[in-house]
């Protein structure tokens, strides 16, 4: 790259630098207040917040780069123009050609990047933060068995405990519905929680089980030691549930489970998901050129011109619009997967036609 190439990716990559900072912001402040009222109610470490907000971004990142691509090529070549660099330049016989070439190169290494997190990173994101929420959800330690509160523990269990310390629970009381034809009720002075990666367990000492009888009598046993089971193969369970399209890999997608129904009723979505894969990192590069050539082919204005402005933003709104809208159109028709490519493609065109239009016009 010669200097006026190497100025024009530095202030490309300044401000995109700057606007995903912004952005990502944004959605860690939104994406916190979906996950505060859990962490509080669960009485969780920072450390866990923080884990759930790592892996939840990941998943906006491929498409926050068409975005990013878009605004700081609007922001670093408006700029030049409105500083006169552009007229400089072209009266230096730099072409409009010449000038698409560090947005090209910058368009191509964030695709790159979007295409590594299309198809390894953001599955993988997903899964981990669904198995981080499921982990919270039904990872019952005492830590999370806040004192003084009857705790429901999914559909079977209500768990009530006076006090928490370091040496264990005292004063239990569980209530237990497995059975719905016969609850029963336990009390213990005094227990642990038992974690494993199969199950969790209680074990409670110096206690009675109170239930009733089928005669509708109150029974009442006492014991020393009760080993009770609240959640069994918790991991196994997660790790053997259907997964989405977004949690799977590129094999996953290619090769569904042909004796899964859940799998044969989304053969569309993921084929859909698959090309999806490799359209947002190409939506990067012909967004860029797009977005570029619409710039190039504006007037010089010595004042700046606000209807040039909301013309640049329409189309980049436009732009994510029709990449929403042809994302669902893939997903809900059959065999319209690679619509996904339709963006991309129309994009190439009509910057080419814009490019070639200025070089004609400048002649």
């Amino acid at each position: 790259m010669n200097l006026v190439d190497r100025y024009i990716f530095k202030q490309l990559f300044n401000n995109s630098i700057l606007i995903l900072i912004f952005i990502v912001s944004i959605f860690t402040l939104a994406k916190s207040v979906q996950l505060i009222e859990l962490l509080i109610s669960r009485n969780l470490p920072a450390s866990v917040f923080f884990n759930l907000i790592i892996n939840s971004v990941p998943q906006i990142i491929p498409t926050l780069f068409t975005i990013i691509v878009s605004l700081s090529i609007f922001f670093v070549y408006s700029r030049m123009q409105t500083d006169k660099e552009l007229i400089i330049l072209r009266a230096s016989s730099y072409s409009n050609f010449d000038l698409t070439k560090p947005t090209l190169l910058f368009g191509l290494i964030l695709g790159l990047i979007s295409f590594f997190f299309t198809t390894y990173q953001t599955p993988k994101s997903n899964t981990n933060f669904k198995l981080l929420l499921y982990t919270i959800k039904n990872d019952y330690s005492s830590s999370l068995l806040q004192e003084g509160v009857f705790n429901t523990i999914g559909k079977d269990f209500t768990i009530f405990i006076k006090e928490s310390s370091g040496e264990g629970l005292k004063n239990i009381f569980i209530h237990d519905t497995r059975d719905p034809n016969q609850p029963s009720t336990l009390i213990a002075k005094k227990g642990r929680i038992i974690n494993t990666d199969t199950a969790t367990k209680i074990f409670l000492e110096q206690g009675s089980q109170q239930f009733q009888s089928k005669e509708k009598k109150l029974s009442v046993l006492y014991f020393d030691e009760y080993l009770l089971n609240i959640n069994q193969n918790k991991r196994f369970d997660f790790l053997n549930r259907w997964k989405s399209p977004a949690e799977r890999t590129m094999k996953e997608l290619m090769n569904p489970n042909p004796d899964s129904g859940d799998d044969l009723n989304n053969l569309q979505a993921f084929k859909a998901e698959f090309t999806q894969r490799f359209a947002i990192p190409l939506n990067v590069v012909s967004y860029a050129l797009l977005i570029l050539s619409i710039i190039l082919n504006l007037k010089y204005d010595r004042i700046e011109n606000l209807f040039n402005t909301l013309k640049v933003f329409s189309a980049i709104i436009f732009l994510q619009i029709f990449s929403i809208a042809s994302s669902n159109i893939s997903i809900k028709f059959d065999g319209m997967h690679f619509i996904n490519f339709i963006p991309s493609f129309l994009c190439l065109v009509f910057s080419a036609f814009l490019l070639i239009k200025s070089k004609k016009l400048k002649k």
